[in-house]
């Protein structure tokens, strides 16, 4: 412990000499010390002196600089695998015993020279070993990388120990992702490597969504190790109702057969399917013999015109990008040859139309009359001021038939909906658009997505964006050749999806239909079956203004026809419920509140879809935990030879307690002692001068 300054060191002696000066001018000044006599001036003196010097000390702003020794001993971690997959096969009660017992040994046998710290781990990661049930739906090691980098990332982390059977089925592959933690990494080898006798469905692959009176396909994949000669027989059911039924014959050890079906979307809502197929003797476990999944069949898709001037491969880029969401039907048609109802589409595309001579005008104008939501792309053929005439907020004088090549810069603030930021990030690469070139003005109700940017200048004039007259909304693109953008987004990415995902972005929100009713209901309609059921609901008075404090209470009926009530909890200007986690089926839903309008409704329906990952492979890979531990300088053991990690990790020189110096200052006037002292040498003083008959 020493006392620092921020002053120099030689203002010390200043402040002594302060002292002296004071307590010798008020005391020493006669020689003879009449008043006092010299032994008492002596002491008078030194007290004076002492607590000068000392006010003027603190004068110089002192502190007190103190280091603290902490040595910390080296942590080990050791995480046990939670998961299911576990307990399939015929160890399953060797796991939940004896095996339990000795990973407690485990942690017993390190002694006192090492802090240990357990979690067990599957879909998540909990503190302590002895909750352990086997009961996880996932195995992810990557989420216990993050969460023990998080914990220990900076302390004295000596060496993880994990035991797992190596089967992982969400997130990275461990091998690759444990190397930012630098420490030993050692395993203890579960399950059984070898192949069991078992028949399962291995994947169904069908749509989340299909459209009534049209066939959806699925894909099935069934599974045979170790029933060579054995047959079963594959059934797909619907309402307790099997609709298609075919024999299995297993003619390999190892077998795969890959069955693609297709069904008819007959009803609305969302409908289950149940695949299964029958068991053979001795199989590990039946539960992989059967899947559900469940389709949400929608009474149609919504319907796109594109509609053109004149042929232009921005047409075609357009109906691609669009097509490639099967939430949208597609026509395309060129202005002179169409003769049907706009009011049949959700959304009609204007390419370079209204054109020369007032071609398109008429279907425009029986578009906006029938509120029918447009995205114009002007090009060189637009008739501008035919265009100008809508009053769109958009206008455009001034026009020379001169071109502008103009590239887009994305609008960070944009808020109408969002892109994904590998799609944001290939914008400023993409082709420039031929953005007719003369005055162009907007509405202050125009949001752009993109603005026109001339080389590295970006404007603020928008080359994307949106705008709402009265009711209807409008998009506009103010140049052509996005084609070229469909290409560019292939180049840099290898695939189209990036230029199809801001296409139906813009579809989306331009076709989609205003919820203007007072009381409303969101949520998923599919569920795991591992995670909450969550819902928020929203409660406007005639004005669309919130209110929050009214009961919302919701009824969930089950297959069954059992009904479970629950109540929404206002959270801000809504409300939110979680329902928890709900067995695995398809569930409906009504929810009500009671307003000044009277009772509000909603209803709707959702799914809770079943997790069998853990029950797919039920082979333990051993390679995997070898090469997880040789790449981490560790080793892999098996359960009875699981105590060896104890000294493998002692002979390890390298993992040994930490000793940390933590320096430390304080104000030294923050010291309440030095106050009391300062008082008690004051009032000593004035006590000896009150005595001497002075004060």
């Amino acid at each position: 412990m020493s006392i620092i300054t921020e002053a120099p060191t030689w203002l010390i002696s200043v402040c002594l000499l302060v002292g002296l000066i004071y307590a010798g001018a008020l005391y020493f000044r006669d020689r003879f010390n009449r008043t006092y006599g010299s032994f008492l001036a002596s002491v008078l003196g030194i007290l004076r002196f002492a607590v000068v010097s000392l006010l003027c000390f603190f004068i110089l702003k002192p502190f007190v600089k103190s280091i603290e020794k902490k040595v910390e001993k080296p942590i080990v971690v050791i995480a046990q695998d939670n998961s299911h997959s576990l307990v399939v096969g015929k160890d399953s009660t060797y796991y939940k015993n004896e095996y339990l017992n000795q990973l407690k040994a485990l942690t017993s046998a390190f002694g006192e020279d090492y802090d240990i710290f357990t979690y067990s781990f599957g879909n998540q990661v909990k503190e302590g070993i002895d909750s352990i049930s086997y009961n996880e739906k996932l195995t992810d090691f990557s989420g216990l990388l993050d969460d023990l980098y998080n914990r220990y990332s900076g302390r004295n982390l000596g060496a993880i120990v994990i035991a797992s059977d190596g089967l992982y089925n969400k997130g990275s592959n461990p091998v690759y992702s444990y190397q930012k933690l630098n420490v030993p990494v050692f395993t203890i080898a579960l399950g059984d490597t070898t192949v069991q006798r078992d028949v399962l469905i291995n994947s169904v692959t069908a749509n989340r969504l299909a459209y009534k009176g049209n066939k959806f396909p699925m894909e099935i994949v069934v599974e045979g190790r170790k029933a060579q000669g054995e047959s079963c027989t594959l059934t797909v059911s619907r309402k307790g109702s099997v609709i298609h039924s075919e024999p299995i014959i297993f003619d390999k050890e190892r077998f795969f057969k890959t069955i693609n079906l297709s069904f008819d979307a007959t009803d609305i809502g969302l409908q289950k399917y149940s695949i299964s197929i029958t068991g053979i003797n001795d199989e590990i476990t039946r539960v992989n013999n059967s899947k559900d999944v469940f389709i949400d069949v929608l009474d149609g898709r919504q319907k796109v015109l594109i509609l053109g001037y004149a042929p232009h491969p921005d047409l075609g880029a357009l109906r691609e990008a669009i097509a490639s969401n099967e939430s949208y039907k597609v026509e395309m048609k060129l202005a002179k040859d169409f003769s049907g109802n706009v009011s049949d589409y959700s959304l009609v595309i204007l390419h370079q139309l209204p054109a020369a001579g007032g071609a398109g005008t008429d279907i425009i104008q029986k578009a906006m009359n029938q509120n029918i939501p447009c995205l114009f792309e002007w090009g060189n053929s637009t008739d501008f001021n035919s265009f100008n005439s809508l009053n769109l907020g958009y206008s455009l004088s001034n026009y020379r038939n001169n071109i502008t090549d103009v590239s887009a810069g994305y609008n960070e603030s944009f808020s109408l909906f969002t892109l994904e930021p590998n799609v944001t990030a290939i914008i400023p690469n993409l082709s420039p658009l031929a953005v007719p070139f003369g005055d162009f003005s907007t509405s202050p109700g125009v949001s752009p997505l993109f603005f026109q940017q001339v080389g590295l200048i970006k404007t603020q004039k928008p080359l994307v964006s949106f705008n709402k007259v009265q009711d209807n909304k409008i998009g506009l693109i103010c140049g052509e050749g996005i084609w070229r953008w469909r290409i560019g987004a292939f180049q840099q990415t290898e695939s189209h999806d990036a230029f199809n995902e801001i296409i139906t972005k813009c579809v989306q929100y331009l076709s989609s239909k205003e919820d203007k009713s007072l009381f409303r209901v969101n949520g998923k309609n599919d569920f795991l079956e591992n995670e909450p059921v969550l819902f928020e609901a929203e409660l406007y008075n005639p004005s669309f203004e919130p209110i929050n404090n009214r009961d919302v209470n919701m009824k969930i009926r089950n297959e069954e026809g059992q009904e479970f009530d629950y109540t929404f909890s206002p959270s801000g200007v809504g409300y939110k419920l979680n329902a928890g986690q709900l067995p695995v089926g398809n569930y409906s839903y009504v929810a009500s509140v009671n307003s000044d309008q009277g009772m509000l409704k909603e209803t709707g329906e959702f799914s809770v879809s079943p997790l069998q990952l853990e029950f797919v492979n039920t082979i333990a890979d051993h390679r995997l935990l070898y090469q997880f531990a040789h790449d981490n300088n560790g080793e892999m053991v098996y359960p009875s030879n699981m105590n060896s990690i104890a000294d493998m990790i002692r002979n390890k020189k390298e993992i040994v307690s930490v000793a940390y110096e933590n320096k430390k200052l304080d104000d030294l006037i923050n010291y309440k002692w030095i106050l009391a002292l300062l008082i008690a040498m004051l009032g000593l003083e004035w006590l000896l001068r009150k005595r001497s008959g002075t004060y």
